[in-house]
């Protein structure tokens, strides 16, 4: 199943440079998409050595049947160049959960926008659970500051001899297309905001498996500005991205 790394201390918005925020600061005036109606999705994986047990891993709240959708990769029609590019297997451990709500606009162009976002999110833990950035599925999802801020965080957890467990929602997702900061409106460019609840996302020791449940409080409610780019091979990647913890607007 599939979640986000990101646990660090502090509550103020800050540049990812080996910590747990990524990119750059900037206030975005974007427009809502996906009100009124609740998209979720899970995907399962199979475990890896030293996982905790089905009986020590967090319950995920459980969509109804009419409510699941499929995971961001599968909520929109890979279309143009993008649908000849292979896309990374993002299949993460079995310990580790994410649920994406909300995550449609219910437009091609704004759905494949959104789905790739969330892939970048996926894609830094995938790294994490593998235990370093020798994978390009970083360089897929991100670009320039994004992914060199990506990597950095990716390095520092691993260096740390971490990696995480646990369950991670993304929620309250606010598309602007084209990206009204961008001098040249247009096509090609986006920005997208959203929360993520980490409260039941724990660093976990590579090498014995221990999980530290310690309470997260509320540094575990995240704030995440991204800035996307549409590439020649028709993926959306995140070029830009700033988070705040412990933010009002994500509380439960």
């Amino acid at each position: 199943m599939r979640t986000l790394a990101g646990t660090g201390p502090g509550g103020q918005r800050r540049t990812l440079r080996g910590t747990a925020a990524f990119g750059v600061a900037a206030a975005l005036s974007l427009t809502g998409c996906g009100s009124g109606t609740t998209d979720e999705g899970e995907r399962a994986a199979p475990a890896r050595s030293g996982a905790p047990a089905p009986s020590d891993r967090p319950s995920a709240p459980t969509a109804s049947a009419a409510d699941a959708t499929a995971t961001p990769a599968e909520e929109a029609p890979v279309t143009g160049a993008a649908a000849g590019s292979a896309r990374p297997d993002l299949t993460l451990p079995a310990d580790l959960v994410e649920r994406f709500e909300l995550w449609r606009a219910h437009d091609p162009d704004r759905d494949r926008a959104m789905a790739d976002a969330g892939h970048a999110q996926t894609v830094v833990l995938d790294a994490i659970a593998r235990g370093g950035t020798d994978t390009d599925a970083l360089a897929f999802y991100f670009t320039g500051r994004a992914l060199s801020a990506a990597k950095a965080h990716v390095r520092g957890v691993a260096g740390a001899g971490e990696s995480r467990s646990g369950f991670v929602r993304y929620h309250r997702p606010e598309l602007a297309m084209p990206d009204p900061r961008v001098d040249a409106p247009g096509k090609g460019t986006a920005a997208l905001s959203f929360c993520a609840d980490e409260s039941e996302l724990f660093r976990e020791d590579r090498a014995t498996g221990a999980v530290d449940r310690t309470p997260a409080g509320a540094d575990a409610q995240i704030h995440y500005e991204t800035r996307l780019r549409l590439s020649d091979k028709g993926v959306w990647q995140t070029y830009e991205l700033a988070t705040e913890r412990g933010v009002d607007t994500c509380a439960p």
